[in-house]
């Protein structure tokens, strides 16, 4: 695989820019659907058992690359929040599987049509050439996703699924 050398100075600009992009992101999508934001340790818990139902708490941590303590803590309060249900495994009981609740599929889907629709409303006050340049920049966006959880020691990669609408999930 062949790369771009990128200067120090133009990798700094992006990380700050995506940085900044995704605290923003996670507050404007709940905050358009009438819901309170989640703390970002809670928000990437219930990510990944949207994603993925019926993980364990090892293979959450192991997905966010978090603690699993810290994992159990989110856990806590998203069952506390009523948005994850917790479950004897079928086939060993002594370990505990996570399902996301009705309550969190449907504030997710409120999250991000509010989300869709606010970036919508933003894009079209954007001149032509930014939005086709955000527009065309998501692939690349999803594949370096990707590559930080890799990197990040994750021994998942999380995969960008699309709906029936075209929207992510």
């Amino acid at each position: 695989m062949e790369t771009t050398p990128v200067s120090d100075t133009h990798t700094r600009e992006l990380a700050l820019a995506l940085h900044e992009l995704s605290w923003r992101l996670t507050r404007f999508g709940p905050h358009r659907a009438g819901l309170d934001p989640l703390p970002a340790s809670e928000l990437a818990v219930l990510r990944a058992v949207v994603d993925e139902p019926g993980l364990s708490i090892s293979d959450v941590a192991s997905i966010v690359a978090m603690q699993s303590s810290n994992v159990s803590a989110a856990v806590r309060a998203l069952i506390n929040r009523g948005l994850v249900s917790k479950s004897p495994h079928e086939d060993d009981r002594r370990v505990s599987v996570l399902h996301p609740t009705p309550k969190a599929r449907i504030d997710k889907r409120a999250i991000d049509d509010a989300l869709s629709d606010g970036i919508a409303e933003v894009l079209a006050e954007l001149p032509t050439e930014v939005v086709a340049a955000l527009l065309s920049a998501a692939p690349a966006m999803h594949t370096l996703a990707a590559a930080l959880a890799k990197s990040g020691g994750s021994t998942r990669t999380p995969v960008a699924r699309i709906d029936n609408d075209g929207a992510d999930l």
